[in-house]
């Protein structure tokens, strides 16, 4: 009786071990973040991972600069982005330089406003919605 009775214990631990949380809309964030058009509105996601000086106000603005740029390229605007990355080793310390340029063509004038900001604590990830004014 008591093999049993440890058996049924043992398969419930392993099962109970095994499962994994289902992933529902509030795991996955904003509807916005997969759905950009809404209430007739015309929008644009920006997403900036962590980026290389830690800083919330550098991925703030490169989520910014992202989102702009996917704004610009709908309404048909011209977008020249230059990225260039310098790695310098110097008596065993690192220090990375980025350097971020954007060039844009255009004979109309897009205006947009921040919508919503989304942080995802479990990647680090920024994501703004920008919509169309």
């Amino acid at each position: 009786m008591r093999v049993i009775l440890f058996s049924i214990l043992l398969v419930f631990s392993i099962v109970g071990c095994n499962s994994q949380p289902t992933p529902t809309s509030s795991n996955l964030g904003p509807t916005w973040i997969m759905n950009r058009n809404q209430d007739g509105k015309v929008g644009a996601i920006g997403v900036a991972a962590r980026t290389y000086d830690q800083k919330l106000s550098s991925q703030r603005k490169l989520a910014i600069t992202r989102a702009l740029d996917e704004l610009s390229l709908q309404r048909g605007v011209k977008v020249n982005l230059n990225m260039s990355k310098r790695e310098v080793l110097a008596n065993g310390t690192n220090s990375v330089v980025v350097d971020a340029k954007s060039n844009y063509s255009t004979t109309s004038t897009i205006t947009a406003h921040i919508q919503e900001v989304f942080k995802d604590n479990s990647s680090g990830e920024l994501y703004i919605w920008m919509v169309m004014d």
